[in-house]
């Protein structure tokens, strides 16, 4: 045997030896991580029995006073703590209790430490807490973290400021709404209701007006959340000048859900756009708004060759008359187009209802899944 093969043996056998104790160090660590988590979920179920009923009855029933936390359990508590502080917002009473138990137990002086931890997630549970106990004490630290460019961070300390301050937050909250478009839109109309129509209307509307073109589609859908009075005159302001088409399918939207009547004449227009998904947003919007004479404006609609703009014209056309199937009856015989009449057929067979999904679908979206002919 040559000693170029036995070097190669050797050679193999301490690789396979080198690579039993990787996989071996592997799973050890994989499962110390194991007996690690268990250790903690047990921790956390045992304090959470502990100071559930505390936390929800305590105020009410027990005024004894509260037990100890051991400094290992205080960030257990304050996950435990916030929980059940977002679960009960709709109650008073409860969360005044909570907010006394904070202070007693210390947990907000621990929430502003976290602020500066250089772990995101502890960061992020320091805001949390700190928005839900409306506490001011960290004003400069939240401003300064909701203007960094960590996305996650950014957000939540807009919600808390949105929370401890609206008033003082409002400018900055719009602000920082403006020039964030990648945050969660649910999440951002959530932080502007927290602040209140009667605060944020004026700001948001001004702020959207003096927008780049490129960013208002994704800031005018946030005008549902304010003032009528504030918002249908931004958005017929905007719809009196030429946009992208995106801009004013947002501004349909807009119209659609606010509902008013005195707009229709505008909707009318949009219903002969060149661009498909404005019309179908449009007829959604007529259909939600209108009245029965308008079905007539609409009938041409069902022979259009894009099939969600003859969807959403048979649904309006339908919800224009609910009852009426002798008026559905007599529509459907006028149509000379095969795709306009099974179409309609389609939608009296549904019992559509414009707004269900006419108005709310996104023009850019979802709707793009539409075909035509």
């Amino acid at each position: 045997m040559s000693s170029d093969f036995v070097s190669i043996l050797v050679a193999a056998r301490w690789g396979s030896v080198g690579l039993m104790v990787i996989v071996l160090v592997m799973m050890t660590y994989i499962l110390c991580l194991r007996a690690v988590l268990l250790m903690r979920e047990r921790r956390y179920a045992k304090l959470s029995a502990r100071w559930t009923p505390i936390l929800l009855e305590g105020g009410a029933r027990n005024p004894k006073p509260l037990p100890a936390v051991a400094p290992g359990e205080r960030l257990l508590l304050l996950i435990l703590w916030n929980t059940l502080r977002e679960r009960n917002e709709p109650d008073a009473g409860i969360c005044h209790w909570m907010g006394r138990v904070a202070a007693v137990t210390k947990i907000d002086r621990l929430a502003r430490r976290l602020l500066r931890r250089r772990s995101v997630r502890q960061k992020l549970l320091g805001l949390v807490t700190l928005g839900q106990l409306r506490d001011r004490l960290e004003w400069p630290r939240l401003c300064q973290l909701a203007q960094s460019g960590h996305p996650l961070l950014s957000l939540a300390a807009t919600q808390a400021i949105a929370r401890i301050d609206p008033a003082a937050a409002t400018e900055t909250v719009v602000s920082l709404v403006v020039s964030h478009l990648n945050w969660p839109a649910a999440k951002v109309a959530g932080i502007l209701e927290d602040i209140g129509p009667e605060r944020v209307s004026e700001p948001l509307a001004r702020a959207l007006l003096q927008a780049p073109e490129s960013h208002r589609p994704g800031l005018i859908p946030f005008l549902a959340v304010c003032n009528y009075s504030t918002a249908l005159p931004t958005v017929r302001q905007m719809l009196h000048e030429p946009h992208a088409d995106e801009v004013i399918a947002s501004c349909l939207h807009v119209i659609g859900k606010f509902g008013d009547r005195q707009d229709l004449p505008l909707l009318y227009r949009y219903l002969t756009h060149p661009r498909w998904h404005v019309r179908a947003v449009a007829a959604g919007c007529v259909g939600k708004m209108g009245r029965r004479a308008d079905q007539e404006k609409l009938a041409p609609l069902l022979a259009d060759r894009e099939w969600w703009v003859r969807y959403r014209a048979a649904q309006a056309i339908v919800g224009l008359s609910p009852r009426d199937d002798q008026r559905l009856r007599d529509i459907h015989g006028t149509l000379r187009d095969r795709y306009a009449r099974d179409i309609l057929t389609q939608a009296i067979a549904e019992g559509a209802r414009p707004g269900q999904s006419g108005t709310d679908l996104s023009p850019t979206g979802r709707m793009r899944i539409g075909a035509g002919r």
